[in-house]
């Protein structure tokens, strides 16, 4: 058994026995109540996300990829889009010009990339509980399971969202507005599948995992430090994701509310256990 298989094990083990004690219990329908309860931040949630699509997404997309104009050729070829043989000519020049100019993913990139994963985050969350138990303290403990819970609730309800939504990443085909892809799908189109991650942009997951378990300790810990760190952990690893143009700008600012709410709900929910 390889060291990777042993921890997922001792995840999965540590994360039922936290169920058992109630730690998401209740977690739909208080997830519907804040939504009520928090209607205003919902609601801006929700604009900011729609204006971001309008006029940010490919703005923002085309500044990091060195993809854009490889991937509209795609888009061309499988009709996604139109275009004169002209303008295919110089599309195909500037191609060239992006696969010279910039290596699309760096180490660092792909180092942060690892660090949004639901299981290197639910493994790193993990550790802090067992450092938590070992050194007897109650609050780095308690905090813990209810990140765990978070990276439970938030990869459930992301992964509900994804494939309904079904939107196409920047780096599948730079064409923000390709939502419901099963659809396309269902038409006959091969070179989509909704059922794989290439069809599942909208929410972004790494950037729910890490935002809501970053506020995890956010609410738990009043210490400015800790908050400060929590908060920064959730912004780099939320931007790696648009600058790895693996997701639209909008991916991860609808993630970014969602995952501020499921850490919410959590910590309410868990407020008055010791």
């Amino acid at each position: 058994m390889d060291k990777e298989t042993l921890m997922i094990i001792i995840v999965i083990l540590i994360a039922i026995d936290v169920l058992k004690e109630g730690y998401l219990k209740g977690f739909v329908g208080a997830f519907l109540k804040n939504l009520v309860k928090y209607k205003k931040t919902a609601l801006a949630g929700i604009v900011i996300t729609i204006f971001t699509i309008v006029y940010l997404d490919l703005p923002v997309a085309k500044q990091f990829s060195n993809k854009y104009y490889d991937k509209t050729l795609q888009g061309i070829e499988n009709g996604a889009r139109t275009a004169t043989p002209e303008e295919i000519v110089i599309l195909q020049q500037k191609a060239e010009i992006e696969k010279i100019s910039k290596e699309k993913y760096s180490k660092y990139e792909r180092f942060l990339a690892n660090q949004g994963d639901g299981d290197t985050a639910a493994g790193t969350v993990v550790i802090l509980l067992l450092i938590g138990t070992l050194f007897k303290n109650k609050k780095l403990r308690k905090v813990s399971k209810e990140a765990l819970m978070t990276i439970i609730a938030a990869g459930l309800l992301v992964n509900i969202l994804k494939y309904l939504i079904s939107r196409l990443r920047p780096d599948v085909n730079m064409l923000p507005y390709q939502f419901f892809s099963w659809a396309s799908w269902i038409g006959g189109n091969e070179s989509i599948n909704p059922f794989k991650s290439a069809s599942a942009s909208l929410p972004s997951g790494h950037a729910i995992v890490s935002v809501a378990v970053a506020y995890s300790f956010y609410y738990g810990y009043k210490n400015k430090f800790i908050r400060l760190m929590a908060v920064t952990y959730a912004v780099v690893l939320s931007c790696s994701r648009v600058y790895g143009t693996r997701h639209w700008l909008s991916d991860v600012i609808s993630a970014a509310f969602l995952g501020v709410l499921v850490a919410k709900t959590i910590y309410e929910i868990n407020k008055n256990k010791k």
